[in-house]
């Protein structure tokens, strides 16, 4: 009988390879279901069986159809994610497994700590809560003292994000500014943050959100389909050295013992929770001078 695996983000993606070559003498269908398709998506879906893009009510259920059936194992990581939930909830297993989809995972105030929202339960009854009760494993990138799954449950993910690759010795130093969905209603709201910090710092190259649809006028965009985190390859072959500026991007917990790799928060109020935690768990931030 095979697993299941379903990721919905590029990094989701990246794990999940990892997690199928720990089980390599056992089949997966392996599962990319996404709302947006560009270059970077497909680069990491790839090696997929079946990708859905999934933009209507149509589309949502074909994949339910095609995805719920019987399963040794299932393994997912967006746990309040409702085409999960339902294909979770009419499928059969033996075993349910999960992985992190990110800072959420760890973060007290994050989408998956907070109450249930009604948002978060499937048309079928199964809720978040439900997904991360009952997973008997969990692969997480985070040393960290909060998981929103329970300890003894965890397997780390020891060097995940190791390069191999040794960086240009030419004393150059790359900026890089990294986007950031500040707003889902008000796309000028994250336009205006990028755009004037993006001057402030003078940076080199800009790497937009993974959800972003909105284009920044005056900045050097970084052109590659891979997640910043393996781009940093390429980087390293122009540059010896890279800064990474953040507003509260997770890539601050994966590079911050990478060498030749400095990264430094942005701080701003506007995210002010989520920075307070980020420094908790020893990433740094800077206060940027505007010149206004």
């Amino acid at each position: 009988m095979e697993n299941l695996i379903i990721a919905t983000t590029p990094l989701q993606a990246k794990i999940a390879n990892y997690i199928e070559n720990l089980y390599s003498e056992e089949k997966f269908l392996k599962v990319y279901i996404t709302p947006v398709m560009n270059e970077r998506q497909e680069y990491y879906f790839r090696d997929f069986d079946l990708v859905f893009h999934v933009t209507d009510e149509a589309t949502y259920e074909q994949v339910l159809n095609k995805c719920a059936k019987e399963y040794e194992k299932i393994f997912y990581a967006s746990f309040d994610n409702p085409l999960i939930l339902d294909i979770v909830a009419r499928s059969k297993y033996k075993y349910l497994m999960s992985f992190d989809d990110g800072y959420a995972d760890i973060y007290p105030g994050g989408m998956y700590a907070l109450p249930l929202d009604y948002r978060q339960v499937g048309k079928y009854g199964l809720t978040r809560d439900d997904l991360i009760n009952n997973t008997e494993k969990h692969y997480t990138l985070y040393d960290s003292d909060f998981h929103v799954v329970a300890k003894e449950k965890l397997v780390y993910l020891q060097d995940f994000f190791k390069l191999d690759i040794e960086p240009v010795r030419n004393g150059k130093t790359a900026k890089v500014l990294l986007g950031q969905n500040f707003s889902e209603e008000d796309e000028s709201i994250s336009v205006n943050f990028i755009t004037t910090y993006a001057k402030a710092l003078n940076v080199d190259y800009y790497v937009p959100h993974p959800k972003e649809k909105f284009k920044i006028d005056n900045v050097k965009y970084l052109v590659t389909p891979l997640i910043f985190e393996d781009a940093l390859v390429e980087l390293f072959k122009e540059y010896e050295f890279v800064e990474v500026y953040h507003f509260t991007s997770s890539v601050s917990l994966h590079l911050k013992r990478t060498k030749n790799v400095v990264v430094k928060g942005i701080s701003v109020p506007y995210y002010d929770e989520r920075q307070k935690e980020l420094r908790r768990l020893g990433c740094e931030f800077i206060t940027v001078t505007l010149g206004w």
